[in-house]
């Protein structure tokens, strides 16, 4: 199992072990991001900085509504030439915050490339709940391929990615049934990324952080992407995390990867060198072989 070489490992206690090796304590302390960083919420005061200053340099259409809901929202940068790959953008937060108007920043480097960026709101918990955050997700992307052309884009290149919670989104949209759910192509997805996720919510079940998720193991075996991987198409995966990610956070991805991978799907693995788990989120706009294994994917 992987060091987290940011801050060494949780130390031991004489509890009951609840999860693998860990105690419950040290359980929480692979998922508590909370206790690596003075203020996380500095992280997002940065990304909605940049954010509206990009929504200033690239017009986007903004509030596009995919359904009813008071939140069933997103926003599209939409790339100059037609028939452009898609980017759909799942954000993360813990499952409790965050918003599509934090992640418009990386439009500045997916745009110019010819590939139209677009970012999903959706209830965050409370009042959502894991169940109706997948759902909306998957509304938003079909409603996407029902109405690309609306906005230049082409229905057939339509990729999802996601960091954080939004890694554990865009894996159960990678998971999902499009045709027996949505009457739509099953290989509609045609790639995505997965960086620094959950894809097994039965250590998050055992953890502090169900005292606000509220899940029974119904909610977690069926919004865990591990136990729902198809066995018919899966497109081709980017999954990974930051260097200083917790061990957690090391071996869920690694054991999705090779799960996937099992299944005769493909995948890759990326580690970010040098970036802890807040600072992956930046790779998705910044030069780099992420961003570049990305552009690769889409063909760009």
């Amino acid at each position: 199992m992987p060091q987290d070489v940011a801050t060494g490992d949780a130390k031991t206690n004489a509890g009951a072990k609840v999860y693998l090796n860990y105690t419950a304590e040290e359980l929480d302390w692979q998922y508590d991001h909370s206790k690596r960083f003075a203020d996380t919420s500095a992280f997002n005061r940065d990304r909605a900085a940049k954010s509206a200053e990009v929504r200033q340099k690239i017009k986007g259409q903004l509030n596009v509504p995919y359904g009813p809901g008071k939140t069933d929202l997103l926003d599209i940068y939409p790339a100059a030439q037609k028939d452009a790959p898609i980017g759909v953008f799942i954000h993360g937060g813990a499952w409790t915050r965050g918003a599509k108007n934090d992640y418009s920043f990386p439009a500045e480097a997916f745009v110019p490339r010819g590939v139209t960026w677009i970012v999903t709101e959706f209830d965050n918990i409370p009042p959502g709940t894991l169940d109706t955050m997948v759902k909306q997700n998957r509304d938003a992307i079909a409603w996407v391929y029902r109405n690309a052309s609306s906005f230049g884009g082409d229905p057939n290149r339509i990729h999802v990615l996601g960091h954080s919670s939004g890694g554990h989104l865009s894996a159960m949209m990678q998971c999902t049934d499009w045709q027996k759910l949505y009457g739509l192509p099953g290989d509609l997805l045609k790639g995505g990324v997965c960086m620094s996720g959950i894809y097994d919510l039965e250590p998050i079940f055992l953890s502090y952080r169900n005292k606000y998720l509220g899940m029974d193991e119904g909610m977690w075996r069926r919004n865990s992407p591990i136990h729902n991987i198809r066995d018919d198409y899966m497109p081709p995966l980017i999954i990974g995390c930051g260097e200083h990610d917790t061990a957690e956070f090391h071996r869920q991805p690694l054991a999705f990867l090779e799960a996937t991978k099992k299944k005769g799907h493909k995948a890759q693995w990326f580690e970010l060198a040098g970036r802890h788990h807040f600072a992956v989120s930046h790779a998705f706009s910044e030069d780099g072989p992420l961003l570049q294994a990305i552009f690769k994917q889409m063909g760009v």
